[in-house]
């Protein structure tokens, strides 16, 4: 796996959001959040390169050691929601999923396999599902037509009809967040910020990114910064790395990937977080 270099992030303002510790190299990463500019700071660690971009596979042994997670295999059914849906009455809420290849469910053996479906279904709702392979906050291929997540969000015609925005990823944009820091914090702030707005009266629900690999700096970092704008524009925040869902036994052949049972597992810690 190559390595990489990231730099201690620092954000104007005085709220702090979040500390993305490197345990094996016992760095400290400080995040803080504001209204300000963001600025990168002179300190730098060296971290592993984590996930390429999707269409890449990775070098022999790179994929990570097993993770003891505690997810076992889906339940059937998934966990009963305890909180009220969001909408009552005859008609189920409407989810809008918003994400890159996992949220599309990319391997999956069915569409409804994939996480976003499990979790639809578990909780009464009625999927619609926009997300794009190898997609990001900021990374995105429109040539190919392939969007980025505030892209995404804008291209939903009727967004009154919308009752939950879930968005959800962020992995593709590790190699940004590498090189400029800063552009990925705001665009995250900056995609929660229009979705709330676009959104008004809809739940909307921040699922951290998540990775094939060992959890480095740039997963936690970018956790964080996915953890403060849930935390300022009233979303419901869930954590995929803490622990990390995802276990080797979960990737398909591409080694980038997760079977059904990795889509079950996600599915089943969105829920549990949700309810």
């Amino acid at each position: 796996m190559r390595t990489g270099i990231v730099k201690r992030w620092v954000v104007g303002g005085a709220l702090a959001v979040g500390v993305a510790a490197a345990f094996v190299l016992a760095v400290v990463v400080g995040m803080f959040l504001g209204g300000g500019s963001y600025v990168a700071g002179d300190t730098a660690v060296a971290v592993p390169t984590a996930m390429p971009a999707a269409a890449v596979s990775p070098t022999p042994g790179s994929t990570p050691d097993r993770v003891a997670t505690g997810e076992t295999a889906l339940p059937t059914p998934l966990p009963t929601p305890t909180a009220p849906l969001p909408r009552t009455g005859a008609k189920p809420a409407i989810a809008l999923f918003v994400g890159d290849s996992y949220t599309a469910g990319q391997r999956a053996s069915t569409p409804d396999a994939r996480w976003s479906s499990l979790v639809a279904g578990t909780m009464h709702w009625t999927e619609r599902n926009v997300a794009d392979g190898g997609t990001g906050f900021v990374t995105r291929y429109p040539g190919r037509g392939l969007l980025s997540y505030a892209e995404q969000l804008r291209s939903v015609k009727y967004p009154k009809r919308i009752d939950v925005v879930v968005i959800a990823g962020g992995q593709n944009d590790f190699d940004e967040l590498r090189t400029e820091p800063g552009t990925v914090f705001r665009a995250v702030d900056e995609t929660y910020a229009l979705a709330a707005r676009r959104f008004p009266d809809a739940r909307i629900i921040a699922v951290g990114p998540s990775t094939p690999w060992a959890v480095g700096l740039e997963a936690r970092a970018l956790d964080s910064a996915v953890r403060a704008a849930a935390e300022r524009y009233g979303a419901t925040y869930v954590s995929l790395i803490d622990p990390n869902v995802v276990r080797r036994d979960h990737l398909d052949a591409d080694g980038i990937h997760v079977t059904d049972e990795g889509y079950a597992a996600i599915a089943r810690r969105v829920v549990t977080q949700i309810s």
